[in-house]
């Protein structure tokens, strides 16, 4: 039975590393895009395989019995290889055992002196790159291809490679050759080197799962693996690749199967009722009137909120730089004014009430969030925006219907200022306490997509349609910008979503969409919104939705109030007129 090892005491960060990273991380701060478990990406490919890791430091029996090492070279924080160590490697390679070398993805200033492995094998400084396409032509990307080299196992039926945040290898030596390169660079080496196997590569992030799914990456793993272990390449490769990256799903980490997230302990929830003494005294006095004087409403309420419990200031700065699995933060409870009006009819209009605390609550949690805006296709351009059912728009995609499910979105996303953060405070809830909202989150979605679906979502080739409430006729599809649906962090990527009115412009992106619909609904979470609970969405990492719910239309119905806000104003500012917070950009449907 083959034994593979991989070393993290060196190398904790690799992402082939059975916890998908380093051991200190908080768990949403791990990245979900790593390979969680070697076995669960080659299955069955390479046979009966052991694999086992190293988290100490070698001992001199370290790698007995390994028929593959899997090292990553240490970083300027890790363990460096020792005498020691090096003589270890010289004595797996000289059992004709096979090791698999990969550069670091951290930045060093220096170059990696392999020579004690390979004689003149140097792995270079800096990060291979080369210019972003037009109009970013002007600046850098770390993620390159590079050109197979024929004439080795390793590259057998391979073309092209995907890397990202790889080094070059200086080569003067004749015991290994190139075996991929881009631009007369080398990036990849492989040879027998004292009766054993090494592949060398300038980093190895083309294993991750991101990229595994890119180029011929997966093929070129099945290939490596196997001719290090047996001497020869993956044999029925393109088939067991195509398995790889098109038929399976890779799960790193698990999530509570309870949907109700008020159920669900966690960073996501915060109780605000045991404050509520305290909270009705931050909420008292005179307050300026939040429609008629805005600007001195919104600084009062930001001083008002420094005021708030340190375990509620905590939870939503928390939220703001760390977020959670479930992208939703839930305060419970807050108080709510004394005589709340009807429910009202025409949700466009501003609701006069004798005091303000729901506005406050909005407007002190939004100064701990961002820039709180509104939008001028939007309840008129109000900053605090009324979300209940009316009878003309029960059945139509608008926040006023009740008749329908409306379904999974980002919230504006067809917008160029879109919101970072939604907030929705509730201050009457339905007649039967049936509504739910919904909420899934793109970190959660992603161990229910396929490697290749998840490179044609990174893709700018989905158009999304522009809102009903922004001039758009009801439902209609793709008359928006055309743009990608993951985007950032390729391992933690933000996500821009709308079930209804988004399509892929090819058929393998619209495919991509249709395995999005249905990861999204198969971890979607809801909370049934109770009166003073508020509810902040991450609108850049999760799509929310509503149930649809009986409206009586009698002035008792679901009442929200709503704020939309961006964590920089800088990009608005041209389409808000002077000092003001209504973004009044115009769109052509």
């Amino acid at each position: 039975m083959p034994d593979i090892v991989l070393d993290r005491y060196h190398s904790g960060a690799w992402h082939i590393a059975p916890d998908g990273g380093g051991a200190s991380a908080a768990p949403e701060e791990k990245y979900l895009g790593h390979l969680a478990d070697l076995t669960d990406v080659l299955g069955e490919h390479l046979g009966d395989v052991t694999i086992r890791s190293i988290d100490t430091e070698w001992e001199a029996d370290a790698l007995d019995g390994a028929d593959l090492l899997v090292l990553t070279l240490p970083t300027a924080d890790e363990p460096l290889l020792t005498a020691r160590d090096l003589e270890l490697l010289r004595g797996h390679l000289a059992s004709g055992r096979g090791l698999l070398v990969l550069g670091g993805s951290a930045l060093d200033t220096g170059p990696c002196e392999l020579s004690g492995l390979v004689p003149g094998l140097v792995l270079d400084p800096g990060f291979v790159s080369v210019r972003q396409e037009p109009p970013a032509g002007h600046l850098l990307t770390y993620s390159v291809s590079a050109d197979a080299l024929p004439g080795h196992p390793v590259t057998e039926g391979v073309e092209k490679l995907y890397l990202h945040r790889a080094r070059s290898l200086t080569l003067t030596g004749s015991e290994v050759t190139g075996v991929a390169a881009r631009d007369g660079r080398l990036l990849a080496a492989a040879g027998e080197v004292d009766s054993g196997r090494i592949v060398v590569l300038g980093g190895g992030e083309l294993f991750a799962l991101p990229f595994l799914g890119r180029a011929d990456n997966a093929r070129f793993l099945l290939n490596t693996l196997s001719w290090l272990l047996t001497g020869q390449y993956a044999p029925a490769g393109s088939e067991l690749a195509k398995t790889i990256t098109h038929e399976r799903c890779f799960t790193v980490r698990s999530f509570p199967p309870e949907e109700d997230l008020a159920q669900v302990e966690g960073p996501h929830v915060v109780d605000a009722r045991p404050y509520r003494s305290l909270l009705e005294r931050i909420g008292g006095g005179l307050l300026p009137d939040p429609y008629r004087d805005q600007a001195a409403f919104l600084v009062e309420a930001e001083l008002r909120f420094d005021e708030m419990p340190r375990v509620i200031r905590e939870a939503v700065t928390t939220f703001r730089h760390r977020s959670n699995d479930y992208e939703g933060l839930l305060v419970r409870g807050l108080p709510v004014d004394a005589e709340l009006p009807a429910t009202p009819t025409d949700p466009g209009r501003q609701v006069d009430k004798s005091t303000w605390l729901s506005e406050l609550w909005l407007a002190g949690f939004a100064s701990a969030l961002g820039f709180p805006l509104a939008y001028l296709q939007e309840k008129h351009g109000l900053l605090f925006q009324n979300v209940a059912p009316t009878p003309h728009n029960a059945a139509n995609l608008s926040s006023e219907s009740s008749a329908i499910l409306l379904d999974f979105h980002t919230e504006t996303a067809f917008h160029p200022h879109m919101p970072d953060f939604l907030m929705l405070h509730c201050l009457r809830s339905d007649h039967d306490g049936i509504a739910r909202t919904i909420l899934a989150s793109v970190r959660m979605a992603l161990p229910h997509l396929t490697l290749a679906d998840r490179c044609e979502l990174f893709l700018p080739q989905f158009r999304t349609g522009v809102d009903f409430s922004f001039g758009s006729a009801n439902g209609v599809q793709g008359n928006g910008p055309t743009l990608p649906v993951l985007y950032g962090n390729p391992y933690d990527p933000y996500m821009t979503f709308d079930l209804d009115l988004m399509v892929g412009e090819t058929p393998h992106a619209q495919q991509a969409l249709e395995a999005l619909r249905s990861a999204v609904n198969k971890v979607r979470r809801w909370v049934r919104l109770s009166q003073g609970d508020l509810l902040i969405v991450n609108n850049r990492r999760a799509v929310h939705a509503r149930s649809e719910f009986p409206a009586r239309f009698d002035g008792r119905d679901r009442w929200l109030q709503r704020v939309c806000l961006v964590s920089d104003p800088v990009p608005s500012a041209a389409d808000r007129r002077g000092s003001g917070r209504v973004v009044e950009t115009a769109f052509a449907v």
